[in-house]
């Protein structure tokens, strides 16, 4: 009886660790989504509706700081080794170190400091949150919740708020339609996961409602970049499926198929031409403005091409920022380049791409590892849906700028999931290279 109940006040830490666990990714969850929800009810502050405002955000300061701390005592109370944080925090930490260390040559050092520090609390506790995690259900189940309860959130808006229905699309409680639309590309194929697995919903119909709340509110944000994305996103992780197949036919008949379709969008973009397409398809072909912006962005890159002007160093830095985009003939301050791709290089430059594409890439091997070693191609699992959001994000980097930047849910996401495959899947090889070794039996005294 006593060797039983000292066993109690173990089980009974474990079991406080993993709700505090749970509770913090709610937390984040909450944080990277759902941020913008207070204005609805208090308003947006002056501050806040400023763009050239170099006001910080008190909220951001305060708590961000504190899930911190909080997923550092997680770390602690998980035992969690050195080798299995450096395995999460190794494929983004050539950018983050980049990003910290451009104050140093920064144009506007006071603001890179309060950006890249914001950036890199946000990144590391994500990374550390999820080296936390060794059951990728629970996890997802997790955000299953966590996203219902958003959808919901959502949906009241839309019946109690007029300023969640924009003349652009439906923003729901966050704030802009593109950042709307940024939520259901991550929400919508957990959604569908809870609708055909009952251990992620807990009950497939509240997997359906999800499902159908997020198409229907997906159209009313009128985000062509979300649209676009969840197919890429889907057709890449379905091809990934069909190329592990073992049959030699299907890969070949696959590739002929793909490498036909290429030709024949090559063809499309020679005869129309790129204007013409732009115009036939959506419309508008400076995608709404976003070619001035460009503009100004690759002027930013062009004065410094190595190390770029500074993180954080283009954008909403006060009265500066208006007369800069004037003499550009832009007369709306913007605070992205509206694409992922561009924002870095001109705020970190050829150096920061390098960064860049060393964490893309390295989270791409570690996400197909994962997902062909130990989830053996389920789409029920970590694996697919981070392959799923890694495509989902190339593609929607081309009109927004997401990667790495503080507060972006679906960027938030990326760092999640690439440090959950990262540390789980090279735990797993050391374990199965350890175990693989053979044992020299001992001899027996005589």
């Amino acid at each position: 009886m006593p060797a039983r109940s000292s066993g109690l006040p173990l089980q009974e830490n474990q079991e406080f660790a993993a709700v505090s666990r749970n509770l913090l990714l709610y937390g984040f969850v909450f944080y990277l989504f759902a941020f913008k929800a207070p204005d609805l009810f208090f308003g947006v502050s002056e501050a806040d509706a400023d763009a050239s405002s170099e006001a910080g955000n008190t909220f951001n300061q305060l708590v961000l700081p504190a899930m911190f701390f909080a997923v550092c005592i997680l770390v602690r109370a998980y035992r969690i080794s050195v080798r299995r944080l450096l395995y999460a925090l190794i494929p983004m930490g050539p950018f983050l170190l980049v990003m910290v260390v451009s104050t140093m040559w920064s144009e506007f050092p006071e603001l890179t400091i309060r950006r890249a520090s914001h950036e890199f609390v946000e990144a590391t506790a994500l990374a550390l949150l999820a080296a936390c995690f060794s059951n990728a259900r629970v996890m997802l189940g997790i955000f299953f919740r966590a996203f219902l309860i958003i959808v919901f959130l959502d949906l009241l808006s839309s019946a109690i708020f007029p300023e969640s229905l924009t003349n652009i699309g439906f923003a729901g409680i966050h704030g802009h339609k593109n950042l709307a639309g940024q939520f259901f590309v991550v929400a919508l194929p957990i959604s569908l996961l809870g609708t055909l697995y009952k251990e992620i919903s807990g009950n497939r119909l509240l997997g359906l409602f999800s499902l159908m709340s997020c198409l229907a509110m997906l159209v009313a944000t009128q985000s062509k970049t979300s649209v676009g994305a969840i197919f890429f996103g889907l057709s890449l992780l379905l091809l990934a499926r069909g190329l592990s197949r073992r049959d030699p036919a299907f890969r070949v008949s696959l590739l002929l198929f793909i490498l036909l379709g290429l030709l024949c969008a090559v063809a499309v973009i020679i005869s129309w031409g790129p204007n013409e397409l732009l115009e036939m398809l959506i419309g508008d072909p400076t995608l709404t403005g976003r070619d001035q912006i460009w503009r100004y962005a690759f002027y930013k890159f062009d004065g410094s091409p190595v190390v770029g002007v500074g993180y954080g160093a283009i954008w909403q830095v006060g009265p500066q920022i208006l007369l800069a985009l004037k003499g550009m003939g832009l007369f709306f301050v913007f605070n992205e380049a509206h694409n992922g791709y561009l924002e870095i290089a001109a705020q970190l430059g050829m150096v920061g791409i390098a960064c860049l594409l060393i964490f893309l890439i390295t989270t791409l091997l570690n996400s197909l590892s994962y997902w062909a070693t130990i989830e053996k191609n389920t789409f029920c699992g970590a694996g697919a849906l981070t392959i799923y959001i890694f495509w989902a994000l190339v593609l929607s980097n081309i009109t927004e700028s997401i990667y790495f930047q503080a507060g972006a849910g679906s960027s938030g996401m990326l760092i999640f999931f690439g440090a959950f495959v990262a540390s789980r899947t090279k735990r797993l090889m050391t374990i199965s290279t350890v175990n693989a070794i053979p044992r020299v039996p001992r001899q027996r005294m005589a």
